[in-house]
């Protein structure tokens, strides 16, 4: 405060160099300017991440599908395996069953 005991107030001289405002004003504008592509480049990378959750989530359903089919092929695999064992136990039992009889055969 003054002695007067008034306040004293800002105030600006109309002495502005022109360059300064230039200056101002291209900074600003630089500045808009940056923040707008750096706004586009988020955009995109926000929709790349969206697309690829999207790819993520699709290769889990068929990740799931596959799983289940391997479980099916699977146990359709013992099945066969299982059928194989006892055509095998069947045809040896056969065999020996006529092993015998061979040796006792014809002499």
């Amino acid at each position: 405060m003054s002695e007067s005991g008034e306040k004293e107030h800002w105030s600006v001289d109309k002495k502005i160099p022109a360059a300064l405002v230039i200056t101002l004003l291209l900074q600003t504008g630089g500045i808009v300017w940056w923040v707008s592509s750096l706004n586009s480049r988020v955009t995109v990378v926000e929709e790349k991440a969206i697309a690829t959750r999207l790819d993520i989530d699709k290769l889990k359903d068929v990740s799931g599908e596959a799983k289940e089919r391997f479980a099916r092929t699977e146990t359709t695999l013992i099945s066969v395996v299982e059928t194989t064992r006892r055509v095998e136990s069947k045809l040896d039992r056969l065999l020996d069953d006529r092993q015998p009889a061979r040796a006792n055969g014809p002499r």
